[in-house]
């Protein structure tokens, strides 16, 4: 590891090229030569992009996907705090590919290629180093498209291209928020394993396992507080993962929240706990389950009332 390079990546074991460095040292020295210079954008570009056609050798998948990466790096780094067009610039025989594939060239063709799961389309925009940022009408990166509908592989490609995992939206949900909402579990062990916080909390609060709480995403929940998710984490405003699957009658969830020591005294900011939501919600298993134990005390050392 050249130690030049590993300190101007801001020491980010994930940006350093390694498969550059072993497999193509000539790209490497020349990427070392260029680095500081107002050279490396085009040079970069012209990594990425073949402007002859298509009549040269490209690169493996991960070399590509490391040139891609720095190139990301180098544009965040250079327009930091600017409103930047990255959608020029590109040989015409790019933009027919992707309009040829049923897609705009623009943000809008990404996001929607991204919606189809269309991984040839996503690819070519990728290889013309486009910003990966871009949102859509809710706010929602390429990358929250694909963890919304569990597009595994090509989450993965997004993120090994320079996708951002702590990304939000308007309301501060970032793509781990979405994939534990709609219970995609093999989603939600990737984002952690790259990196995303188990309880990085929305603007007002929520986390996670209480999105997938309140959907009943049961395999989702179990692995969130494996990872460490706290049970007990409140809203802005009191909510936490009992009062919701409490309140949609989400008897297992109940069962594995309870388990792993979530209070079933814990008040929303009207008073209510989970065992009055499950009481107005008709869940009687739910009530039953909750009321059980009425020797445990209260966490102000007072005995609990049995409302059975």
């Amino acid at each position: 590891m050249n130690p030049r390079l590993f300190k101007l990546l801001d020491e980010n074991e994930d940006l350093y090229p390694n498969m550059l460095e072993e497999k193509f040292p000539r790209v490497f020295n020349k990427l070392l030569e260029l680095w500081q210079t107002p050279h490396i954008d085009d040079y970069l570009r012209d990594l990425m992009v073949d402007k002859r056609a298509g009549d040269r050798q490209g690169f493996p998948p991960e070399a590509a996907a490391e040139i891609i990466r720095l190139s990301n790096f180098v544009h965040e780094e250079r327009n930091a705090g600017k409103e930047v067009e990255a959608w020029e610039d590109i040989p015409e025989y790019k933009r027919h590919e992707v309009e040829r594939l049923g897609y705009e060239f623009s943000s809008n063709g990404l996001l929607k290629s991204v919606e189809d799961n269309n991984q040839n389309a996503v690819q070519i925009f990728m290889t013309c180093g486009v910003d990966l940022e871009v949102r859509d009408e809710r706010n929602w990166t390429p990358l929250m498209v694909a963890a919304f509908n569990g597009n595994l592989e090509l989450a993965l490609l997004l993120i090994k291209c320079g996708s951002r995992l702590s990304t939000r939206d308007k309301t501060g949900y970032t793509p781990l928020h979405w994939a534990a909402y709609n219970g995609h579990i093999d989603m939600v062990k990737m984002l952690l394993e790259k990196g995303a916080e188990v309880d990085f909390p929305s603007q007002f609060g929520w986390t996670a396992l209480m999105q997938a709480a309140t959907r009943g995403q049961l395999l989702v929940c179990a692995y969130l507080i494996f990872r460490g998710a706290d049970v007990n984490a409140s809203s802005t405003d009191g909510w936490t993962s009992l009062h919701k699957a409490s309140n949609n009658g989400h008897v297992e969830v109940v069962k594995l929240l309870l388990s792993k020591g979530a209070n079933r005294f814990a008040r929303y900011q009207d008073g209510s706990t989970p065992i009055d939501l499950a009481i107005k919600g008709g869940h009687l298993d739910i009530v039953d389950m909750l009321n059980k134990h009425i020797d445990l005390k209260k966490p102000d050392g007072s005995e609990p009332l049995s409302i059975l």
